[in-house]
């Protein structure tokens, strides 16, 4: 009865890890930093909210070029034959355009696009620290949860344990005529009250 009871507690211990979103690989911590550090390199829901704000990082140097200016390089090349009665002309052509352009003003613009972008990065690493806490906080509390329900387990089968030598005593007892088959009977369902529950 031990070993079934046993096998029904750790299955639905087994369920609780496998549902819990702390981790996205095989629960195998031994310790509460190793839980800890497997779900802050692991997590999915973290690994997209670095990637995002990789991403509006990005904003900031792009922001920033507006300050820089702006080059544009077009080039033309090309074969020209012009024939006419009495010669041949051959001509190769080519073209080289080069374009900088600085704005001197752009009306606020460029400053105020770069505030943006850096309020951008700044929201973004606030959310990425409100997640970082809610995922180390789901991985506190599902390692404690473990730990407790384990405990749990470790005196429900102790106390099975008790109840059942505590029967074996009341049926010798029983058997020389100390007690009656109620004392017996009630002893019998503090076992059964043990194994059920």
């Amino acid at each position: 009865m031990v070993a079934r009871k046993r096998i029904g507690l750790v299955a639905a211990l087994t369920a609780v890890l496998a549902a819990s979103t702390m981790l996205s690989g095989p629960v195998s911590a031994e310790t509460l930093t190793e839980a800890l550090a497997k779900a802050y390199g692991t997590n999915p829901q973290l690994l997209s909210e670095r990637a995002g704000l990789r991403a509006t990082d990005e904003g900031v140097p792009q922001a920033l070029s507006n300050w820089r200016p702006t080059v544009t390089v077009t080039g033309e090349a090309g074969k020209l034959r012009i024939d006419s009665n009495t010669s041949t002309t051959e001509r190769d052509p080519t073209a080289l355009e080069l374009e900088i352009s600085q704005p001197l003003y752009r009306g606020g613009r460029t400053a105020a696009e770069t505030r943006r972008a850096e309020s951008d990065v700044a929201a973004g690493r606030s959310q990425l620290h409100s997640v970082e806490q809610q995922v180390l906080l789901s991985a506190v509390t599902a390692y404690m949860n473990v730990l407790s329900n384990l405990a749990v387990l470790d005196l429900a089968q102790n106390n099975e344990r008790r109840l059942e030598r505590q029967l074996q005593a009341a049926r010798d007892r029983f058997r020389v005529g100390e007690i009656t088959r109620t004392d017996v009977a009630q002893a019998e369902a503090a076992v059964s009250g043990a194994t059920a529950g």
